[in-house]
């Protein structure tokens, strides 16, 4: 674990970032008190794929499309 004071941090997160995901952990100081540990994501990476919550969602067909009855205007 690489200790790494906040100004630091800050000004090269990017760098830090792409070194955590790559199993770096960093251990984020102030005045020299830990305040923050920055380390790779643990467990199964989710992915959004396409239709994924099409099953959770019914269809919401014609009824949707049509305009409400009581915002019509009077004929």
């Amino acid at each position: 674990m690489k200790s790494v004071p906040a100004y630091e941090a800050k000004s090269k997160f990017s760098e830090y970032l792409r070194a955590a995901s790559e199993g770096e952990t960093f251990v984020i100081t102030r005045n020299g008190q830990r305040m923050a540990e920055l380390r790779p994501c643990q467990g199964p990476e989710l992915r959004r794929k396409k239709g994924m919550m099409r099953e959770k969602f019914a269809a919401l067909g014609e009824k949707f499309s049509r305009p409400l009855e009581e915002f019509s205007a009077p004929a």
